[in-house]
C-alpha cells in the first residue's frame, strides 16, 4: 500500500454517557478514517457516537474481495441493535456506500432520522458493471485506483482506504443495491441528503433517486462545492457540513 493512501484499522466510539446515539457507515473500500472526526465532533456535541470498519474493510484487499454483501447488512444491522440497547434514539447516518446502507437501515428500523450522504444507489456506467465486471471479477480481482488516472499525476494522487478497488467486492456492491431500491419506500423518518458538485464519484441522480422514492415526509438536502466524494474528511466545506449535520441532529434527535 503507498503512503499515499489514507485508512484508518480502528473503530470508535464517543460520549458512551448520552441517550442520542448516532451511527456512522463509511465507505466502499474505505474505512473510518472518513468518519472519525464527524464521530468526535458529534461527540462532543452531545451524541454517543459509533463508527466501525465495515466487514473486509481497514484489513486489505483480498479480504474485502471474500465478503458478501450480506456480511455487511448483517455488521450493521446487529451495530444498531447492539447500540438500541444503550440508547434512547439513534440516527444513522452514511456516507457513498455507507450512504445506501444508512438507507437499509432506516428502511428496516424504527431510527428518528436519517443522514445519506454522497450516497451511491446508481453507478456511472451501470451496465458496464452488471454484465462485464460481473463476468471478469473472477478473473481480474483487483484493478489499481492510480490506472484511472493520468500517468503526471498519478504522484500526487491521495486515496481513502485500499490503493486497488476490490471488483469482487464491487459487484456484490451493486447486487446489495438492488434490494436497497426495492426497500427505498419503507423509509418515512426525517431525512438529509448531503452532496458535493464536486463529486465524481456519486451521480446527482442518486439524490433525486432517493428524494422520489423515499415516503419521509421531512427530506432536506444541502449541496456544497468544494467537498470531495468523501464529504466527511478535511476541505473548505467540511465546518459547514458537521454544522449542517449537527443542526438536523438538534431539529430531529434531542
Amino acid at each position: 500500500m503507498s503512503n499515499n493512501v489514507r485508512i484508518d484499522l480502528n473503530d470508535y466510539e464517543f460520549n458512551e454517557e448520552s441517550k442520542l446515539g448516532c451511527y456512522i457507515i463509511h465507505g466502499f473500500s474505505s474505512s473510518t478514517y472518513e468518519t472519525k472526526e464527524l464521530a468526535e465532533f458529534l461527540g462532543e456535541n452531545g451524541y454517543h457516537t459509533l463508527t466501525r470498519n465495515l466487514p473486509g474493510h481497514g484489513t486489505d484487499v483480498d479480504e474485502c474481495n471474500r465478503v458478501k454483501y450480506q456480511d455487511w447488512l448483517s455488521f450493521i444491522e446487529q451495530d444498531i441493535a447492539d447500540l438500541s440497547n444503550k440508547v434512547d434514539k439513534i440516527c444513522v447516518i452514511g456516507m457513498s456506500m455507507g450512504g445506501a446502507l444508512a438507507l437499509h437501515i432506516a428502511s428496516l428500523f424504527p431510527v428518528e432520522c436519517m443522514i445519506s450522504a454522497a450516497p451511491v444507489i446508481v453507478f456511472k456506467k451501470p451496465l458496464k458493471l452488471k454484465y462485464l465486471n460481473s463476468v471478469l471479477c473472477t478473473f481480474i480481482p483487483t484493478i489499481s485506483k492510480a490506472s484511472f488516472y493520468p500517468k503526471d499525476i498519478r504522484d500526487d494522487l491521495t486515496f481513502f482506504g485500499y490503493d486497488q478497488y476490490p471488483m469482487i467486492a464491487l459487484n456484490e456492491f451493486r447486487k446489495m443495491n438492488k434490494g436497497i431500491l426495492d426497500s427505498l419506500n419503507k423509509i418515512k423518518c426525517p431525512t438529509l441528503l448531503l452532496h458535493s458538485n464536486k463529486d465524481e464519484t456519486s451521480l446527482p441522480e442518486n439524490i433525486e433517486i432517493i428524494k422520489n422514492k423515499i415516503n419521509s415526509k421531512i427530506i432536506l438536502t444541502k449541496y456544497y462545492d468544494n467537498a470531495t466524494h468523501n464529504i466527511f474528511v478535511k476541505s473548505n466545506d467540511q465546518k459547514n457540513i458537521f454544522n449542517d449535520v449537527l443542526l438536523f441532529l438538534q431539529e430531529y434527535i434531542s
